[in-house]
């Protein structure tokens, strides 16, 4: 098997170069904050397509470039199947829910439920939807962290310091300008990721000698819609939880008041359903071609950056590294910053200082993101001592146990009218019980029979797979028979009553913020960032050329550097005549 390469000294450089230019931009665009709505929603003022670049940015990150990857490796297309599963939930919840969630007129996805039900419900849920989430984030980092590790050379750094590293970085991003910062350089960041992986899916076929040569040499069951342990069982579920997911998602939620009209908010989620039929194949083919260029990579999680490592020269790897930690950072961002408006809007200033000024919590929501920040990557440390499982098994376990609670009883109570608070508690605590205990028995029997969970095939699925299937069904049953049980009495207070019927008939009108905040376009300055990245790294490509002169397609260095130069400008002219 052909040696696995390293990043050199230059490709760290562009990395740190890179991340000190976003974190720059980030806190450029702090100065759009004026007021809490603009740090969480970013003013309801962002383009329509610059909110789906953020959303599709928010749905994907190196998670998805290890995870399916890692998929891809050990199963082929399956991983396709699995990724193509998210597009209906998402087209249905263009339908149904998007225009639903906007007319709740609330800055925060949760914020609706005071509305709805009650204040004490409310918080219910805001703590109870934290453990998802943080457990969900905390996969992220460690994914990101399993990407760099990869490509760092042996005993360069551990991963607990590249777990604490990506926290860190991601966290300081996070700190410096809300919504409108992490909107703003997910553009850019979207720009470097498709220039890195575009280079990537092409060149990877000429590493197996071309398309047809590829097909020939795949391995028979490459082929498979749906291969083992992944069955049509295991795709049902994963179509449930996922409709469940891309609809009651607090991130996702808060992009769709970020634009001025429910009719963007559905070209938003459009958008992102169409580039989900085209990335994975461009995004997960070249773990696919890794497996029959090394059939016996120790760690099939280290697919995608084994095959950029082989493919790209010093320099632009380093813009690869950057374009996958881009992608975590634009998903952490995102969470970190709906986490903290949840923490700030609906708890701090209702509970504790309802007279705050909107600059105040605006501080408060920073220190909000500061301590997401940090208990997720604590979190994300303790994921190294999970073993047996590959990282998207562990997601789905995490998701199995703790979203139907929160998800069924969110989206029930947006539905329909006879939902009341009795129901929707019942709904959160059978469901988190049930969850809980069968999550609890899995670790359990996990660890009692670990030497057999490891290597027996079926003692592995009915543990693994086959468990999260049978779990997820259970818990969504049981948190529908709680909603169900709770709203079956149908006497409620007329305080409830009231406000059921207003809550209801705001639903019944569209909703476009009537003061939305003015700001100069962004696009100028983004042109001019992207355009600067072009300028250095045409530098950068000079260097490898002096000092790398037998570096294999350093020529793919200035060719990166001319279209990052020149979309940079072409972004800035455009933006100025549009302007004028």
């Amino acid at each position: 098997m052909d040696t696995v390469r390293h990043l050199q000294i230059i490709d760290l450089t562009v990395i740190a170069g890179y991340f000190t230019i976003i974190i720059l931009v980030g806190s450029w665009f702090g100065r759009y904050v004026r007021q809490a709505r603009d740090y969480f929603t970013a003013g309801a003022n962002i383009p329509w397509w610059l909110a789906a670049v953020s959303f599709w940015m928010a749905t994907f990150s190196s998670l998805g470039f290890v995870t399916y990857s890692e998929l891809g490796y050990k199963y082929g297309i399956t991983a396709f199947t699995l990724y193509f599963l998210t597009i209906p939930g998402m087209l249905i919840g263009a339908l149904i829910f998007v225009g639903r969630w906007r007319r709740a007129r609330q800055m925060s996805p949760i914020g609706f439920i005071e509305a709805r039900f009650s204040p004490a419900l409310k918080q219910v849920f805001v703590w109870t939807g934290f453990p998802l989430r943080l457990i969900d984030n905390a996969i992220r980092i460690y994914a990101t962290a399993i990407f760099l590790t990869a490509a760092m050379p042996d005993g360069f750094v551990t991963m607990t310091g590249v777990i604490w590293l990506t926290g860190i970085v991601t966290l300081s991003f996070s700190l410096v300008g809300g919504q409108w910062s992490v909107i703003v350089t997910d553009f850019v960041q979207f720009i470097v990721l498709c220039l890195a992986v575009c280079i990537v899916f092409p060149l990877s076929f000429g590493e197996v000698g071309g398309f047809s040569s590829f097909v020939e040499r795949l391995p028979v069951d490459f082929l498979m819609v749906m291969h083992p342990p992944y069955d049509f069982y295991q795709v049902l579920t994963w179509i449930v939880l996922t409709f469940f997911t891309f609809n009651a998602g607090w991130a996702m939620i808060q992009k769709y008041n970020c634009v001025s009209s429910e009719r963007d908010a559905r070209r938003v989620v459009y958008a992102v359903s169409a580039w989900s039929v085209i990335g994975p194949i461009i995004f997960y083919t070249p773990a696919m071609i890794a497996r029959i260029l090394y059939p016996e990579l120790e760690n099939p999680r280290f697919s995608y950056a084994v095959m950029s490592l082989r493919i790209l020269p010093a320099g632009l790897m380093g813009i690869m590294i950057s374009a996958m930690f881009s992608a975590t950072l634009s998903t952490l961002s995102n969470e970190f910053t709906m986490l903290s408006s949840v923490l700030t809007s609906d708890f701090y200033a209702l509970k504790i200082n309802p007279a705050a000024s909107d600059m105040h919590l605006v501080g408060i929501g920073r220190l909000s993101v500061f301590i997401v920040g940090m208990t997720t990557t604590g979190l994300a440390v303790l994921l190294q001592y999970v073993h047996g499982m590959n990282l998207f098994d562990i997601m789905v376990k995490a998701y199995t146990a703790f979203a139907p609670a929160i998800m069924v009883p969110l989206l029930a109570g947006i539905l329909f009218r006879r939902v009341n608070s009795r129901g929707a508690l019942l709904g959160i605590v059978s469901g988190f019980t049930s969850g809980s205990l069968l999550l609890a028995l899995n670790m359990i029997l996990v660890a009692v029979y670990h030497d057999a969970f490891i290597n027996n095939e079926t003692l592995n699925y009915w543990l693994n797979q086959g468990w999260s299937s049978t779990s997820i069904i259970i818990n969504f049953v049981v948190s529908i028979a709680g909603v169900w049980a709770g709203s079956a009495k149908l006497q409620v207070s007329d305080d409830e009553r009231e406000r059921t019927n207003e809550f209801f008939t705001l639903l019944g009108k569209p909703y476009s913020p009537s003061q939305l905040t003015h700001s100069d376009s962004p696009f100028p300055v983004i042109g001019i960032v992207v355009a600067f990245m072009g300028i250095c790294f045409f530098i950068v490509s000079l260097l490898v050329t002096v000092f790398y002169p037998g570096e294999r397609n350093s020529i793919l260095n200035y060719i990166s550097a001319a279209v990052l130069l020149i979309t940079g400008l072409l972004i800035f002219i455009l933006s100025r005549k549009k302007r004028a």
